[in-house]
């Protein structure tokens, strides 16, 4: 079983009744708990922030909010939004309490009156859960972290073996026979294969390592700088490319590779000898943008649906390039962003990539 330092795990107490406040923060710093007070839901964000608890028992009733609106304001806060919250509440304690308090971001929910050895069980359960949690992530941390370095200190020699490669190739062409000049081709094609996949391991690591804060995007602006990235593939590929208006939303930075990855996916399998037609539209449903991607394609057998969104998954051998990397960042950026990653297909019928991202 893993062990619990009590006296490492700071509780916030919220609670506007003094005589159910007292008894409940006296239970606990028994137990050998620090313990700190709120009575409201604007000192409760404050101190939440201030004080950083492991684990806040939060009243659902206060007089300037309810505790359902504070929880969703701890959880918006990156500073706050990974803390353990409990409901607690003597009144509110119909099933839909329940639901409402759950839905609104809370790990669990009390009826009091709560017996006190059942309220510590249930503390302690909780914290024994968010230390596994701390354990898996600071393993996969340590995992990101040496995937990171990998990609990142491999792709400087990777570079140096593609220039050096060409520069010889560039000096023997004329001296040397065509068999010199294939295996030098050989060599940089090589590396810059490795390379690819790096940056992709790289920007995998990037990616998982964390976001930056959401802010409105301008998809009709963040639109035009892919098509810039993609112009070169479009003009060679004959891709004719095609929009709905496009909306802002709330997103930060990365959703461009999502939406660069899905477009060049959509040129780089299309049907041989038939010219890539891709379009890109949206609709507004009552919580969420639902964008999608749909191409003439080749196409992905149903079975393979949510393979491809699988790290290093490849449907394809080497006749098309790729590291099994695009889509599976892809999906990492959108469900960061608070959002879901699908594909709907039929061989030889096209492909229709749907990013769904909530208000």
């Amino acid at each position: 079983m893993i062990e619990v330092n009590r006296s490492e795990c700071l509780i916030l107490n919220v609670d506007d009744y003094a005589p159910g406040r007292y008894a409940r923060t006296k239970l606990l710093k028994q137990a050998g708990f620090p313990v700190i007070e709120a009575t409201t839901g604007k000192e409760t964000l404050e101190l939440a922030e201030k004080n950083k608890p492991v684990l806040i028992l939060l009243d659902v009733n206060l007089p300037d909010m309810n505790g359902f609106d504070v929880c969703k304001k701890l959880r918006s806060n990156p500073h706050t939004a990974s803390m353990t919250i409990v409901h607690v509440s003597a009144s509110s304690i119909l099933t839909q309490h329940q639901v409402s308090g759950l839905e609104s971001g809370a790990d669990g929910y009390l009826v009091e009156p709560v017996e006190p050895a059942v309220l510590l069980a249930t503390v302690n359960a909780f914290l024994r859960a968010r230390r596994a949690e701390d354990a898996m992530r600071k393993s996969s941390d340590e995992l990101l972290w040496f995937s990171y370095r990998v990609g990142h200190d491999m792709s400087e020699p990777l570079r140096t073996i593609t220039a050096y490669a060409q520069l010889v190739k560039a000096r023997l062409q004329n001296r040397e026979g065509p068999e010199i000049v294939s295996l030098l081709d050989s060599i940089a094609a090589g590396a810059l294969q490795i390379r690819s996949f790096m940056d992709g391991v790289l920007q995998y690591s990037q990616a998982a390592a964390g976001f930056s804060r959401l802010t409105p995007v301008d998809c009709e602006k963040m639109f035009a700088r892919v098509l810039a990235n993609l112009d070169s593939a479009v003009r060679d590929s004959g891709a004719v490319i095609t929009r709905d208006p496009l909306p802002e939303v709330v997103a930060n930075e990365q959703l461009e590779g999502v939406f660069q990855n899905l477009l060049s996916n959509a040129i780089k399998y299309a049907q041989p000898g038939v010219a890539p037609e891709i379009h890109v539209s949206v609709r507004k449903d009552p919580k969420e943008w639902i964008f999608s991607v749909s191409d003439n394609g080749m196409g992905i057998a149903p079975e393979f649906l949510e393979r491809i969104f699988e790290v290093f998954n490849r449907l394809h051998g080497q006749e098309i390039p790729g590291n099994g990397i695009g889509l599976a960042l892809a999906r990492r950026i959108v469900e960061a962003l608070r959002g879901r990653i699908w594909a709907e297909s039929q061989p030889g019928a096209g492909s229709t990539f749907f990013v769904a991202l909530p208000f």
